[in-house]
């Protein structure tokens, strides 16, 4: 008889650690669907030297996708996977990347995704996603 009592205490135990590991994920869930997650008309304006902008409107006609965290400056150009900054290095284009990151880092800190956008009047703008 103390066999039975001890599976069914057992049930009973894992019963109760599956209910409490579904109620945290489900606080979880619900904490991570309820912040938000892109930041509207989060836009700035950066100023790069002539040579950056010229730099960065010959790497690409299309938005840049810039994202630094701790793993440093990753980007992303076009349909292409998205490289660390290091990828660039030996380039010319490597400087005006870094440029831009360090300006954008100036104005949203530490940690954040951005597209970068460089206008046909040599303006430069950075919208911020995350």
């Amino acid at each position: 008889m103390s066999g039975e009592y001890i599976w069914v205490f057992f049930f009973l135990l894992v019963l109760v650690v599956f209910v409490a590991l579904w109620l945290y994920a489900r606080r979880v869930k619900d904490n991570l669907d309820s912040s938000p997650t892109v930041l509207a008309e989060a836009r700035a304006r950066v100023v790069l030297t002539e040579k950056a902008v010229g730099q960065l409107r010959a790497l690409s006609a299309d938005p840049i996708l810039l994202k630094q965290d701790e793993a440093g400056v990753r980007v992303q150009i076009e349909h292409r996977p998205m490289l660390p900054l290091m990828a660039f290095v030996g380039q010319e284009v490597s400087a005006a990347l870094a440029e831009a990151a360090g300006r954008v880092s100036e104005k949203l800190g530490a940690r954040w995704v951005v597209v970068l956008t460089v206008a046909e009047d040599g303006g430069v703008s950075v919208q911020r996603l995350v």
